[in-house]
């Protein structure tokens, strides 16, 4: 019979702690429309460090957008992720999914840290302190966090390319946040860990994993039968002339999917 047991899960280290996670992926779609709400995400592993301990902390992520657009957070925002067999001392599940909310005070932050002209952070703590319970590489347990927002974009919006980041942190004191009275306080403390913001200081980044969403035209997608039945020139997505191996250009200030001539 094979034998059941629980295991004490122990951290490596918190959730967003100094060298112990890494920004691996994040996800947008590639293209919306003016008044869509769309889901966006940014996900952690353990980087395989062998330093444990068992921690409950508070998680904090942000966002930043466009100004105007307005991002809000799905129930259980946070989600951990283990294998099968991964079992606190008490017999529940590791993987399991947390609310979070919005917080100012790290909007503030966020924005004081990794400013840019026409975009703003907005900012968002768990609801309450977490088991992190991420279990390290080595032991093939549970090995990824997930934090997912909700994305609208207003009807107003003119079609283009919009680049998303993310950042994310943690603290452990019962305080969290408000034991920091202000950025100067805050900017070198765990609410800095990951981020995808070229040119942040912060050590855990890669502005590689920015996500680039283009807007498209209220219209939609157009069809064409045959781009030679106007005389309107034709561009790709990148402002280049087309060519006729481009299927998707843009024409009179539409999004147009090319037929085989």
């Amino acid at each position: 019979m094979k034998k059941v047991s629980y295991y004490l899960i122990i951290l490596i280290s918190t959730f967003l702690t100094a060298s112990c996670y890494k920004l691996i992926s994040t996800f947008a779609p590639s293209e919306v429309e003016p008044g869509q709400t769309f889901e966006v995400s940014f996900t952690v592993i353990d980087d395989g460090s062998e330093t444990q301990n068992f921690v409950t902390d508070w998680s904090y992520a942000g966002i930043r957008v466009p100004k105007g657009w307005t991002v809000t957070v799905p129930q259980g925002a946070h989600q951990q992720f283990a294998e099968e067999w991964v079992y606190y001392s008490d017999g529940s599940k590791v993987s399991s999914s947390h609310d979070m909310e919005p917080c100012d005070k790290l909007s503030q932050f966020y924005n004081s840290a990794c400013p840019k002209a026409g975009y703003t952070w907005a900012g968002f703590k768990s609801v309450g302190k977490i088991p992190k319970n991420i279990s390290a590489c080595w032991r093939n347990g549970c090995d990824s966090i997930r934090v997912t927002f909700l994305v609208t974009v207003p009807e107003n919006t003119s079609p283009g390319r919009y680049t998303i980041d993310f950042m994310g942190g943690d603290e452990e004191d019962d305080a969290g946040i408000d034991k920091y009275s202000s950025y100067t306080d805050a900017k070198d403390s765990r609410l800095f860990h990951v981020g995808t913001a070229a040119g942040s200081y912060v050590d855990n980044r890669n502005a590689s994993l920015a996500r680039t969403v283009i807007v498209l035209d209220a219209d939609g997608l157009t069809k064409i039968v045959n781009s030679k039945s106007s005389n309107s020139k034709c561009y790709d997505l990148s402002g280049r002339p087309v060519t006729i191996n481009n299927k998707l250009i843009i024409k009179d200030g539409k999004k147009i999917i090319q037929q085989n001539r």
